[in-house]
């Protein structure tokens, strides 16, 4: 069991770095234990987010393309738990150390509820998402992002039930990083140089695109705080469009390098979130430098 393990630890890093690469394995470990010991230091500042440092393991699963493998073995379902539970261990010593023991139990009895979970096929499901960027319903059938909004309502009912403010903003929260995933993606350049739109529309109804599909995922949540009356914290639900339309100007002024824009998207949010929104100051001059990108990606790759 334990070379198993070893094996498919060694498949997960693969994805991140390259075969052989023991010294940035070793980085990634030691960085993800050091952001659980910034989160022990600041608990008072997580503790209302922490499920989020566990929702990597929910993704990774439902997009994983093994477990048909793993189920020859007939402790599989032990193996994955074990991964799991090894994957997210710095995380649970937080809650350790801190006494959280009820939702220890319950993280390990969503894993057990998880790994059980019966395979559907989310392909012939039909999601209402505008097509000019096909990457909404890639995002949403490769990563079964669907299954997110069974548990999303549940929060905004606990929230409602004990007054947890904070585990709105929390849902919110997912909401936008779901409407961000889709401008991680990129088009070839050749979808690009062939579309009959100029730059500036061609960003304009990327921005049009994802302003839309934002609001159709939004609609169920936005459901939910009517039906129990939270009325303020319905209004936040226009900050869910901020990131995912930020994120589309960082895709176009990036277009070259996705790990540049994964660091300017975090670095964007960030000082939004710290400087009171002052990087939104700005965006227009973003805007610009994207469309001028486009433009050279457009005509002037043409002339080589």
């Amino acid at each position: 069991m334990i070379t198993i393990l070893k094996y498919l630890f060694t498949v997960r890093f693969r994805k991140l770095v390259s075969k052989g690469d023991n010294i940035a394995v070793l980085l990634i470990v030691l960085l993800y234990w050091f952001t659980a010991y910034l989160v022990f230091k600041n608990y008072q500042h997580f503790q209302n987010y922490i499920l989020i440092f566990f929702l990597d393991v929910v993704g990774y699963h439902l997009q994983r393309s093994d477990i048909e493998i793993l189920k020859l073995r007939k402790n599989y379902k032990v193996i994955l738990f074990l991964e799991y539970f090894v994957y997210s261990l710095p995380f649970y010593l937080v809650l350790v150390f801190k006494g959280e023991f009820l939702l220890i139990a319950g993280i390990l009895i969503f894993n057990v509820f998880l790994i059980n979970l019966p395979k559907s096929n989310f392909k012939t499901l039909k999601y209402p998402f505008d097509l000019f960027n096909v990457y909404w319903h890639i995002n949403f059938r490769k990563y079964k992002l669907i299954y997110l909004f069974l548990f999303l309502p549940i929060l905004i009912y606990i929230a409602a039930e004990y007054k947890n403010h904070n585990l709105i903003y929390f849902v919110l929260l997912i909401l936008s990083l779901i409407a961000c995933a889709p401008s991680f993606e990129r088009e070839r350049i050749e979808e690009i140089k062939q579309n009959p739109y100029a730059a500036e529309k061609y960003l304009w109804y990327q921005l049009k695109n994802t302003t839309l599909n934002t609001f159709y995922i939004t609609i169920p949540i936005a459901i939910m705080l009517c039906v129990f009356q939270m009325w303020e914290e319905l209004i936040w639900i226009g900050f869910v469009f901020i990131a995912p339309l930020a994120n589309i100007i960082l895709k176009y002024l990036f277009f070259r390098n996705n790990l540049i824009q994964q660091i300017f998207f975090v670095l964007f949010i960030a000082t939004s979130i710290f400087l009171f929104g002052f990087p939104l100051i700005i965006t227009p001059f973003m805007y610009k430098k994207a469309i001028k990108n486009l433009n050279a990606i457009k005509y002037a790759e043409d002339s080589n």
